[in-house]
């Protein structure tokens, strides 16, 4: 089985971070957003390669990738944006095997499900979907007993609930090939871009037979707000007790906090993330991401992203700090 992971977007909702790191390696909970999902599929069985699709800063994902995961990785460049389906055809393209199994999985798509259980060799596919309020944000499928009948991209009329949340097992590689080329060669486009949803919908066209998987929860980090709950989720989710030895500070559970972060006379917590190097001083922080290196002082922060290397002292505030930033007053 091999597995494409799409992390060529610029993730703009949540600049300034995106300035400078890839979206799938902003930080959540302890680790990048892409760490959260390859830590699920890195012993998958079967797994004989990992396609990475990058763009915008990818020499950032080559290297957390090389430097943290030793499975068998391809990393392919996708030179335009034009869409998913555009990501996938263009990985595709690109691999020496067509009869294996694929999973295909969004860089940014953070979910607690068992994978190993939609991996289903009887079928064509399976489409893992989340029940939303709001189905005309995404591709949806309309579905009986679990049986794919149809997939809409963005339905402007209401058709059903269940949304595509980026997770799919396609065990007919070959039809999946043909339709992504299909849609291409033709160019075929839904809000002006080549669409996975379209060509999985040629492939229900072609007779193919999938199996729609509700996923129990599903994680967005598509804007600071929900990135911030996302974190929130995950360090309930994951938080381990730990002892910490910082002078005069309250840590209020869940928390994380990696090695090497200096704590004097605070209060962090509770949901709190904290990368490595960071220097809190006289300062009160909750709900928050800490990023790597930086430096709180006399600070009372809530539901706040700091970036890396930035400064903030004697602020009191809600607030979206990027990389390298300094809040002094």
């Amino acid at each position: 089985m091999k597995i494409i992971v799409p992390v060529a977007g610029i993730g703009s909702r949540l600049a300034p971070h995106t300035y400078t790191v890839p979206k799938a390696l902003v930080q959540v909970a302890g680790k990048p957003m892409l760490g959260h999902i390859l830590d699920k599929i890195k012993d998958l069985k079967d797994l004989t390669e990992v396609v990475f699709v990058v763009g915008y800063l990818g020499d950032k994902i080559v290297d957390f990738i090389q430097n943290n995961y030793s499975f068998q990785s391809k990393f392919v460049y996708q030179k335009e944006r034009k869409g998913l389906g555009h990501a996938i055809y263009v990985a595709m393209n690109k691999m020496d095997n067509l009869d294996e199994p694929v999973l295909i999985m969004l860089g940014d798509t953070l979910f607690e499900m068992d994978i190993e259980k939609i991996m289903l060799p009887d079928i064509d596919g399976v489409i893992v979907t989340s029940e939303v309020n709001n189905p005309e944000r995404f591709g949806v499928v309309v579905s009986e007993n679990n049986r794919i009948k149809e997939l809409v991209e963005k339905p402007e009329k209401f058709v059903s609930n269940r949304a595509i949340i980026g997770i799919y097992y396609i065990s007919n590689t070959r039809l999946l090939h043909e339709s992504l080329k299909y849609i291409y060669d033709n160019n075929i486009k839904t809000r002006g871009e080549y669409q996975l949803t379209d060509a999985l919908a040629r492939m229900l066209k072609k007779g193919a037979n999938f199996k729609d998987a509700l996923c129990p929860l599903w994680l967005d980090c598509g804007k600071p707000e929900t990135l911030l709950d996302t974190n929130r989720q995950l360090l309930n989710i994951y938080f381990k007790e730990k002892d910490y030895n910082f002078k005069n500070a309250v840590i209020k559970k869940p928390v994380a906090i990696a090695d090497g972060v200096v704590i004097e006379n605070s209060v962090v917590g509770p949901n709190v993330s904290i990368a490595s190097g960071v220097k809190i001083k006289n300062s009160v922080v909750r709900e928050s991401i800490i990023n790597k290196d930086a430096i709180l002082e006399n600070a009372l922060l809530s539901e706040s992203l700091i970036g890396e290397n930035a400064i903030f002292k004697n602020r009191y505030n809600k607030v979206n700090v990027g990389d390298s930033s300094e809040f002094i007053s």
